[in-house]
């Protein structure tokens, strides 16, 4: 009987209008920070934020702003998922999983938010658990149906607070939208917004949810729990700037018995003579380990840098990310923000991590005949101060179509090269979403 609830929750979903306003494709629109909160329209985007790792400098843009308050609104998804390691077992997944949010506002100063989330283990899958691939499913694979969001916007003036369970996108925290559903934050947050190219803010982060809270992935586990660690509080303090092409953003953590960290980065956009447009990033990221240390030593320096070029739809983009720390480079909950970061191979996740680097190289299509159509390939290689110790290649290639904003389709192939020890991985990932 809880199976037919479940289902019944996930496919109502679809019978829903939605309203749907066009996306934007030019390649300068990855790096651009959002509108602040005070000028932002009610009209919330579901579809995966991040579909991929690659190319993702949006990540850092900051707290999620733009929830529907007045109304109800929500997403279906139904997902594919399959990891396939030489000389290992092979496993598969089918899921679908959906929101539904409502809102309402009572005047410019109080908006509140709230969503429950389904995700469904179709019988179809089978039950061996160990033949079914878990990143759509709760830690015993199995259907659950959790709270989303709980968020509470007040705001006056120019300042604006958000309490509660909630969406955020910050270098080292965010929802890494890759699978059925997002990583929640239970937060407490507040900004003030300078001006409109200035804001800063601060708050408090107590736990996490999601496919990557390094638990169970319907249960909030306290934050420190999610980075490895042993604890629920973590304190962070940001800044954000832009205006005209440039874009900065400067990120603290204070995460209890765990780490501090310290991030910053610069973006610089424009184009050329109207025959192309750039990007040239820089990235510094530094990690240290705090009070018992429950996540084990940390002292990671790393520096990073990116450089695209973008012509009729073509663009291609070269990263590289170095470790100079005594430890590996600084791990995160959700995608993290290195540049060079692929759908498996992240620079944090090296083995003998100290001295670690990584190098990306990214083509990416948008295709003029058919609106927003993405396709891309990508190229990275991780290694270790010494090779012998680590040393690996990942190939991606992605596929994205989005229907204005209700209908997406994200389709990702990797294929993981693992040099030292000869021991090959694939992956591939289906997820369709319908927003109403």
């Amino acid at each position: 009987m809880k199976f037919f609830y479940l289902w019944v929750f996930s496919l109502a979903v679809p019978f829903h209008s939605g309203n749907a306003s066009e996306a934007a494709s030019d390649i300068s629109s990855k790096a651009e920070a959002p509108a602040p909160a005070l000028l932002a329209n009610n009209t919330e985007d579901l579809s995966p934020d991040f579909p991929y790792n690659i190319n993702s400098l949006a990540r850092e843009q900051g707290i999620k702003h733009d929830l529907k308050y007045d109304g109800c609104n929500g997403f279906i998804r139904a997902g594919y998922i399959q990891t396939n390691v030489k000389h290992a077992d092979k496993e598969q997944a089918y899921g679908s999983g959906s929101e539904l949010g409502c809102g309402f506002s009572w005047g410019r100063f109080f908006k509140f938010h709230s969503s429950a989330f389904a995700v469904i283990n179709p019988s179809f899958n089978g039950s061996d658990n160990d033949a079914i691939q878990g990143d759509f499913f709760n830690a015993y694979k199995n259907s659950y149906i959790t709270l989303g969001e709980a968020v509470m916007t007040l705001s006056y003036d120019r300042f604006e607070a958000h309490i509660g369970p909630q969406r955020i996108n910050t270098p080292h925290m965010d929802q890494d939208d890759l699978r059925l559903l997002p990583n929640i934050f239970e937060a407490y947050l507040i900004d003030y917004h300078v001006s409109d190219e200035f804001y800063i803010g601060s708050g408090f982060v107590r736990t996490a949810k999601g496919w990557e809270n390094n638990g169970n992935a319907e249960d909030f586990v306290g934050i420190g729990d999610a980075f490895g660690g042993d604890s629920s509080q973590a304190w962070l303090v940001w800044g954000k700037y832009q205006r005209g092409k440039l874009n900065a953003s400067a990120w603290y953590y204070s995460i209890k018995d765990v780490q501090q960290i310290f991030f910053a980065d610069i973006v610089y956009q424009n184009k050329f003579k109207g025959l192309f447009a750039y990007e040239l990033g820089g990235q510094f990221d530094l990690g240290r380990s705090t009070g018992n240390e429950s996540a084990g030593f940390v002292e990671a320096n790393t520096l990073g840098v990116f450089a695209s070029v973008s012509a009729y739809g073509l663009t291609f983009t070269t990263a590289f990310n170095k470790n100079f720390g005594k430890s590996a480079a600084v791990n995160s909950v959700g995608g993290g923000p290195f540049f060079t970061s692929m759908e498996d191979l992240t620079l944090d996740a090296v083995d003998s991590g100290s001295k670690a680097q990584s190098l990306l190289l990214n083509l990416e299509y948008q295709t003029y005949f058919v609106q927003g159509l993405t396709i891309g390939v990508a190229a990275g290689d991780f290694q270790a101060e010494k090779a012998e110790d680590f040393h690996a290649q990942e190939f991606d290639t992605y596929l994205r179509y989005q229907f204005q904003q209700m209908l997406s389709v994200d389709i990702m192939y990797a294929y993981i090269k693992d040099l030292k020890s000869s021991v090959n991985a694939e992956q591939v990932r289906v997820i369709l979403n319908y927003q109403f």
